[in-house]
């Protein structure tokens, strides 16, 4: 059955490579309703009426064997901010109105999104409690090194594309930090579970509204 009201809404987000996955990973084997928007947002590329979109944008050479080449689209947006903000803009929309279908269908009394670009699209105003997971440059660029394969400038090019962790801190409602110690990461998330238990819904606004 459907929650009277709607689910207490949590935003977990933090900057690249900062463990937000971990994060939400654990919440999920803690069994709460976990979505990540970013993965919300792939599914998207598997849509025809999407990549046609892409490739009117982007042009024809950015698709490959019928799909997004993912690859390609990632090197022309993290060194161009207008051609991020024109992918942003195909993008969230569609992420919006299946983030507020999520909200509207669920009978959860609390739901978590992992959102990793909220604060830069103004959805702050759409959840009752913001979660930022920080952790220090050096260890970031590492973490992204390691994953992805890229150079040293390369990572610290996608760190610089996203809102400064300063300024991600101060508008969250609690930091978590996320560097060497993951039982330590753990016993943060604990504390937070009761904390968030004893919280009361915030007036805010819809998601697919901003």
């Amino acid at each position: 059955m459907k929650h009277p009201d709607r689910p207490f809404l949590v935003a977990i987000t933090g900057g690249i490579a900062s463990g937000k996955t971990i994060v939400s990973k654990w919440f999920s084997e803690h069994n709460f309703s976990v979505f990540d928007a970013d993965k919300i947002g792939h599914a998207l590329f598997n849509k025809q009426y999407f990549i046609n979109k892409i490739k009117d944008v982007f042009g024809k050479e950015i698709i490959v064997n019928g799909f997004v080449d993912r690859a390609k689209l990632g090197k022309i947006i993290f060194n161009s901010a207008d051609k991020r903000k024109q992918l942003n803009d195909l993008l969230h929309p569609e992420i919006r109105k299946k983030m507020q279908y999520i909200v509207d269908a669920s009978s959860q009394n609390i739901l978590i999104f992992e959102i990793s670009l909220l604060f830069e699209n103004g959805l702050q105003k759409a959840f009752d409690f913001i979660i930022n997971i920080s952790a220090r440059n050096e260890i970031r660029i590492k973490r992204i090194i390691e994953r992805d394969g890229i150079t040293e400038i390369e990572a610290q090019k996608r760190i610089n594309s996203q809102m400064s962790e300063f300024d991600k801190q101060n508008l969250a409602d609690i930091n978590i930090v996320n560097e060497e110690d993951i039982d330590e990461l753990y016993l943060q998330l604990q504390k937070l579970i009761l904390h968030i238990r004893e919280l009361k819904r915030k007036d805010i606004k819809k998601i697919a509204e901003l």
